[in-house]
C-alpha cells in the first residue's frame, strides 16, 4: 500500500484495498487520545485543563489499561511522601537502580526517573489520590513504591 497526496489529504490504501482520505488538518484545540491507562488519562486531562476537547478511546470495555495491573504501586524519587517520611531517595539513585536492573535505553531512563517524583506528586495533588504508603520493592535500593492505604 502507498500514500498518494491529494488536495485534501493523503490517500491511504489499507486492508483489502480499502481506500480512504486522511485529513491533514486537525483543530489545534481538539485531541484524540488512544488508551485509557494512566498515560492516556493524564494526556486527556491535560487537554481538558488547557481548554481543549478530547475523545479518549480504549480497546477494553473499561478504562485503566496496563495501569490496572500495577497493583504494587507507582515508583517515584524525591516525592513529598518520601520527604515526609525521612526517605533520602534521589533521582540519581533511582536512575542507577533502573540501569542496574537491565534498562537498555539510558536516555529514556533519565526521563522516567527524572520526572517520577513530580509525576507522583502531581497525581496526589491533582486527583486527590492516596499514595502515602512508601515501600521498598524488588530491584530498588530505596523505598520508592507509592500506594494507597489498605481498605
Amino acid at each position: 500500500a502507498s500514500n498518494l497526496p491529494t488536495s485534501s489529504g493523503s490517500l491511504c490504501v489499507g486492508p483489502a484495498g480499502v481506500r480512504a482520505i486522511m485529513a491533514t488538518v486537525f483543530p489545534s484545540n481538539q485531541a484524540i487520545v488512544v488508551g485509557g491507562g494512566l498515560g492516556g488519562m493524564s494526556a486527556a486531562n491535560q487537554v481538558l485543563e488547557s481548554g481543549g476537547r478530547v475523545v479518549l478511546i480504549d480497546k477494553s470495555a473499561f478504562c485503566g489499561g496496563n495501569s490496572t495491573k500495577a497493583t504494587s504501586g507507582i515508583n517515584g524519587a524525591e516525592t513529598k511522601a518520601q520527604k515526609a517520611k525521612g526517605i533520602d531517595d534521589t533521582i540519581t539513585i533511582f536512575t542507577n537502580d533502573t540501569l542496574k536492573g537491565g534498562a537498555k535505553k539510558p536516555e529514556l531512563v533519565k526521563v522516567l526517573c527524572g520526572n517520577s517524583g513530580l509525576d507522583v506528586d502531581w497525581l496526589v495533588e491533582k486527583f486527590n489520590l492516596d499514595l502515602s504508603l512508601v515501600a521498598r520493592l524488588g530491584g530498588h535500593s530505596m523505598p520508592r513504591t507509592h500506594r494507597g492505604a489498605e481498605r
